[in-house]
Parts: structure tokens; C-alpha cells; sequence
């Protein structure tokens, strides 16, 4: 059985949670998992246990999250991987894998740039590092249905947008997935209003920024059928950074860590492991840098 412990920091004023499940082996390394819209460090399920079976696992709420202040839209994701940074000393983790799922993707890229002596690898899980066009007015339609209390039409095209799949696509898992998005984001309470719409709106300006490439290894991955952050956009993010691997997981969509949470643990654990990724039974073939093609992207701005 993990041990468990909690850690408060504040950076700039606003307050941040971790809590760290010590793996029994003290010499294990550190996994640092940062989650999307409303995902809470207490709320990972069997996808946190499986990486717990090798690794210390570090769940956080930043600001804007959970248990943690709400942050002004105001405020960029510059300010939240500082805020990373400074609770990760708070707790002891030094050097660490990370983690970015969604929304969370662009705090961990940013962070992999700016403190890239502490990153040993870096996962982006259906990154989110801009909203592409396609969807920029839908997110916006959702603050607006939740701003004018229209809670049962808010969490039906919030749930549709992140499990968004094409016409016949066999995804494992959705409408059990659908029925919990749904539920979580109908029943917010207005704590986490404030924080949906702040994140939110910070998302929709947050804007490329000159910055050092990242130099560590990377894996960028999402589900086959993602129609949210698709296949050619997680593409594009790997093949600006040095050291990629680009894979997609079969028989999953946007939220691939809830449907498939022991394949997309496994996934995860073997490249923070260093273990070779090719010829895995759930994943489609793996590309790496020298086979992607060099389309402009993110890891190098």
C-alpha cells in the first residue's frame, strides 16, 4: 500500500495542492500527472494505480484547480509552470517525468522549457497547447451556457466536445465515460465555476511564445478516434521536438486515460521507464523524430 501525503504551497499569492503517493521502493522516481478541465489530484483512478506500481506519483491541483485558488484568466501559463515549480520543491521532487493530459499539456510543456534541469521526460496526452479554430467558439458557447445557469446544455457540449469522435468510430468505454463527464460537469458548484470560466478564457488567448526547445525525451499520444486534439495536430506537436515518439491508442477517443486507463498507464510507465514503445498490442505504430515530418509546431516556440 502507497503512502500518501499532502503538501500546500502558494506562489504569487494563490495557493497549490500535491499530494505524493510514495511508491515502497525510496529510490523509485517521480511521475508528476497534471490533468484538464476540472480534473481534481484525488481523481485519477486506475490510471494513477497503474503508474503507482513502479513510480512516487505526484497528483496536483495548481491554481485554477480542485482544492487550490481560483487564478484570473489574467494570469498565463508561464505563471502556472512557475507554480508547478515552486510546488514541486515544496514536496522534494527534484527531478521528475511529466504528465500533461489536455488543458494540462501546456503547463507541463511550458514547464519542460523554462526548468528543463528538472524534466527526465515529458508525456503530452491529447495536447491542448492552443485551441485549434474548429472549436474556438464552441468552448466559448460552453462559459456562456454555464454563465447563464443552462447547466444541462453546458455539461452536454462540454462532454461532447472532449469525447467527440467521427460517424462508426468504436470507442472503448464512451457512453460510461459520457454519463460521468455529464455528470461531473452538471453538478459543479460555483468554486469550480469560477475556475472552468478563468481556465477557460486563459486558454483561448494563451498565444505561442519565444522559448528554448525542450530537450527531453518526449512522447506525444492521444486516442485514434480524438476529433478534440486530432491525430494531425499531436502529430505536428512531436515533429518539432528532438527527441519524439508519436503513437495513438487504439480504441480510444480525447479522454483515452478513462477508457483505457491500464493501456494508457502502461503506455506512460514504459516511456518514463526508457522501455521500448514498438510493437505494442494497443497502440498503432510508433514514429520518431527522424520520421516525422518537419511542419511548424510548438516545442521550439
Amino acid at each position: 500500500m502507497a503512502v500518501e501525503e499532502f503538501v500546500v504551497s502558494g506562489y504569487g499569492g494563490y495557493k497549490s495542492e500535491g499530494r505524493t503517493l510514495w511508491h515502497r521502493d525510496p529510490a523509485a522516481e517521480t511521475i508528476v500527472l497534471i490533468g484538464g478541465a476540472l480534473q481534481r489530484k484525488t481523481a485519477w483512478g486506475r490510471f494513477e494505480a497503474v503508474l503507482a506500481d513502479r513510480f512516487h506519483v505526484f497528483t496536483v491541483d495548481l491554481p485554477g484547480w480542485g482544492d487550490a485558488d481560483t487564478l484570473p484568466a489574467s494570469y498565463s501559463v508561464d505563471f502556472l509552470a512557475a507554480a508547478l515549480h515552486d510546488l514541486l520543491g515544496a514536496a522534494g521532487h527534484q527531478q521528475v517525468h511529466l504528465l500533461g493530459a489536455s488543458y494540462g499539456s501546456g503547463i507541463a510543456h511550458r514547464y519542460a522549457q523554462t526548468y528543463p534541469q528538472a524534466v527526465r521526460s515529458i508525456s503530452l496526452a491529447g495536447p491542448l497547447l492552443w485551441v485549434p479554430d474548429e472549436i474556438r467558439e464552441e468552448l466559448r458557447r460552453t462559459v456562456d451556457l454555464m454563465e447563464d445557469e443552462r447547466m444541462e446544455e453546458f455539461a452536454e457540449l462540454s462532454a461532447d466536445i472532449i469525447l467527440r469522435s467521427g460517424p462508426g468510430a468504436r470507442v472503448t468505454r464512451q457512453s460510461a465515460v459520457r454519463r460521468i463527464l455529464h455528470s461531473m460537469f452538471r453538478g459543479i458548484d460555483d468554486a469550480d465555476r469560477a475556475k472552468y470560466r478563468n481556465n477557460t478564457l486563459r486558454l483561448l488567448q494563451q498565444a505561442p511564445s519565444p522559448q528554448p526547445p525542450i530537450t527531453a525525451p518526449v512522447l506525444v499520444a492521444t486516442g485514434e478516434h480524438d476529433l478534440f486534439t486530432p491525430p494531425a495536430l499531436c502529430r505536428e506537436i512531436a515533429s518539432t521536438c528532438p527527441d519524439a515518439r508519436f503513437t495513438l491508442v487504439q480504441g480510444a477517443d480525447h479522454a483515452m486515460h478513462l477508457e483505457l486507463p491500464n493501456q494508457a498507464g502502461d503506455l506512460l510507465a514504459r516511456f518514463a521507464s526508457g522501455e521500448p514503445l514498438d510493437g505494442l498490442a494497443y497502440c498503432h505504430p510508433v514514429e520518431y523524430s527522424a520520421a516525422l515530418s518537419p511542419n511548424a509546431g510548438m516545442c521550439s516556440t
